[in-house]
């Protein structure tokens, strides 16, 4: 899975709409010009008579060989004479065609059966977004990570280590990648390490859900006991299904049977998938385990690669 069908509809819906809008201000420009020189008009209605000409020549005539070479040369002269009027009026010969904004698929988004760059681009560009409606915080880059802002030898140093990991991550990742736990007081940049590897994994073109842990159980129990807003109600699929899974901000929610349950669901299920999950949390592994159990600890502990911040508070030394 790199993007949901409706993801894709909600795309080519946006790459419709331009292919649209630059065919009808083509026809609108191609009526001005022919309403300014009506010659145009009747150069086109020409080579539409000669067009139609050949088809019934291939259909029709027995021996249709010299009709069609005669309608053809018609049909060139025709073309050489519009290119001729164009010119003449100082426009260029793409004048009146649509001005596409890909001129590689036409706004069609696709190209030779594949997906076309500019859907591409514009799927993206969404998951951008998405990510960022979901964000406390702007989407984090690695570039704005300040490895000097901690004062203390083996805090930078602990810290370094695991900005460099997280780097490597991001710029290998694939839906094989390894899971990885990062945890540790707060204000040490766990939320903006882990915003800087979906930036870069949404480049890649994989799909990213990132969220915290308190909206994410919260939205996933109304659609459970059927109170969701969302007309779709594919969040736990999303959850399951995505490439990469963000759970920021673990064991700041309420712990339920229902969040327990939901959150070993995930963990389990990702795992079996072989689907690499990223997930942040304030609390010791003392604390996890008595929130959450045994069962999911130790698949945490097994399973995740354990990265534990030091340091003080980032926002405190700011």
């Amino acid at each position: 899975m790199k993007y949901t069908n409706q993801e894709i509809s909600d795309a080519l819906s946006v790459i419709n709409t331009r292919r649209r809008n630059a065919e009808n201000k083509a026809e609108e420009r191609a009526i001005n010009f022919k309403t300014e020189h009506p010659e145009l008009a009747e150069i086109e209605r020409e080579m539409a008579d000669t067009t139609l000409g050949l088809f019934k020549a291939i259909s029709n005539c027995p021996d249709p060989k010299k009709v069609v070479n005669e309608l053809k040369e018609k049909n060139l002269g025709f073309q050489k004479a519009r290119k001729a009027l164009l010119e003449a009026c100082g426009v260029d010969e793409n004048y009146l065609k649509p001005d596409y904004t890909c001129k590689k698929c036409n706004d069609t988004g696709y190209h030779d059966g594949k997906m076309c760059e500019c859907l591409e681009k514009l799927l993206k560009k969404n998951a951008f977004d998405e990510l960022a409606k979901a964000c406390p915080l702007k989407i984090s880059k690695f570039d704005d990570f300040d490895l000097t802002i901690q004062k203390d030898p083996a805090a930078r140093e602990r810290i370094s280590k695991i900005y460099t990991e997280c780097v490597k991550y991001a710029t290998d990742f694939d839906t094989d990648s390894p899971n990885i736990f990062l945890y540790g007081e707060t204000g040490l940049g766990k939320t903006h390490l882990s915003l800087a590897i979906a930036g870069k994994v949404i480049e890649k073109g994989y799909a990213v859900v990132y969220g915290s842990a308190q909206n994410l159980f919260s939205k996933l129990e109304r659609e459970h006991f059927g109170r969701s807003e969302d007309p779709d109600g594919t969040t736990e699929e999303k959850l399951l299904c995505c490439d990469l899974l963000i759970l920021d901000d673990l064991g700041a929610e309420f712990t339920t049977q229902f969040t327990v349950a939901t959150l070993y669901n995930i963990i389990n299920t990702r795992i079996a998938k072989e689907l690499p999950t990223i997930i942040n949390s304030n609390v010791s592994i003392d604390k996890l385990e008595k929130d959450y159990g045994p069962r999911i600890t130790s698949r945490i502990m097994g399973e995740y690669i354990m990265l534990e911040f030091i340091g003080n508070d980032v926002r405190q030394l700011k």
